[in-house]
């Protein structure tokens, strides 16, 4: 399952201070410290995936009120 689309992953690399990202997602310059900037972009995939689940998950318990009737609470 793929969670993060090229555009939405690409936007999000371009949020990221220090990188500049080309239209095809290659990362075209870094200013700056790498790894900081690869530290930030990691923490921004993380909390973009985060959220993607927690929606998926929430959909899925739906289905199945049984499961979340058992103690499991929406974030």
């Amino acid at each position: 399952m793929v969670m993060l689309g090229p555009q939405v992953a690409i936007s999000k690399a371009r949020t990221v201070a220090g990188l500049t990202v080309g239209q095809d997602g290659q990362v075209t310059a870094i200013s700056g410290d790498p790894h900081s900037a690869l530290e930030q972009l990691a923490s921004e995939y993380m909390k973009l995936s985060g959220q993607i689940a927690n929606t998926t998950l929430q959909s899925l318990l739906e289905q199945y009120p049984a499961i979340k009737s058992r103690g499991l609470q929406q974030a």
